[in-house]
């Protein structure tokens, strides 16, 4: 049995070393146990300080985001011949003591293994928490998968997983389609605990920014792999708005004898395009079920 564990990194040189020091040297069960670290183009000494801490570096020369370095750990697992593997973030905000927490839910048939934060949620900043929240109801959307910390890094997959994950988000949006994709081709995706640390903000980005870019890719996946569910939602809230500015038209026209026309309009056109959404989403819906089924 061969365990690897991955770590996804950029400009992490001051805590690098420090994450590869704490990982364990040994799991019961593993002839062997593999550090690699993914260093997605970093402008520090991210690359060197992992080597010389003992982790194998594979580098992009340019940042390509989270969910490329994510894509090239997945790869270089397969051309491992990984039984298991294990990924965690580099910032120190995981304990690598839980690791084999996570290996042991996949040994007894998981294929993915997420480490939901939720067992600290009362450390957790709030506006983390919210995102994370906003965040897991959408993916339950495109996933249909009740999940309570889908964003979390700490993560774990089988070989099975390994082989039939077909991943393409570049960025942080990847968390949430690999359990849309493990869902839909039919692996066991469960959770265990974790504790996390917030002693340092080890994010690079601002939270803010960050949350609305995985939520802007999260509704694409959704109107990609959902499209009835997306368009017919949008298109019900157009025509119930133009159902409502009718109404107005038809209060003022009865009591002052006055049509007003622009609010008319307004409430023609939010009916017309409201229906012409629900139809998009019909059509597309049944593209993307001939589509699924002909693959």
């Amino acid at each position: 049995m061969k365990l690897i564990i991955q770590i996804p990194c950029h400009n992490e040189a001051q805590v690098i070393a420090h994450t590869i020091k704490t990982l364990p040297t040994s799991i019961d069960g593993f002839e062997k146990v593999e550090y690699l670290v993914v260093d997605d183009g970093s402008s520090d000494s991210t690359s060197q300080v992992a080597e010389l801490a003992g982790a194998t570096v594979i580098r992009h020369e340019e940042n390509k985001g989270y969910g490329s370095a994510i894509q090239s750990i997945i790869v270089e697992a397969k051309k491992k011949n990984a039984d298991i593997l294990v990924i965690l973030d580099a910032d120190s905000q995981h304990n690598p003591r839980e690791i084999p927490s996570l290996v042991q839910a996949i040994n007894k048939g998981s294929d993915v293994v997420i480490g939901s934060r939720e067992m600290q949620k009362n450390t957790i900043p709030s506006y983390r928490r919210l995102g994370q929240r906003i965040l897991s109801n959408l993916t339950y959307i495109v996933s249909r998968r009740r999940l309570s910390d889908t964003e979390s890094g700490f993560r774990a997959y089988s070989r099975k997983a390994i082989d039939t994950l077909e991943l393409k988000e570049k960025g942080m949006a990847i968390s949430s389609e690999i359990v849309s994709d493990a869902s839909r081709k039919g692996l066991k995706v469960t959770e265990v605990p974790i504790s996390v640390s917030y002693t340092r903000d080890g994010s690079t980005m601002n939270p803010v920014k960050h949350g609305f870019g995985v939520l802007r890719r999260i509704m694409i996946m959704i109107s990609e792999r959902r499209p009835l569910f997306f368009f017919g939602l949008c298109g019900g809230i157009l025509i119930v708005g133009g159902i409502l500015a009718g109404v107005l038209v038809v209060r003022v026209l009865f009591a002052s004898q006055v049509l007003n026309m622009g609010t008319a309009l307004i409430s023609m056109l939010l009916i017309t395009i409201g229906v012409l959404c629900i139809f998009t989403g019909i059509i597309l819906n049944v593209l993307v079920k001939r589509i699924g089924g002909s693959s």
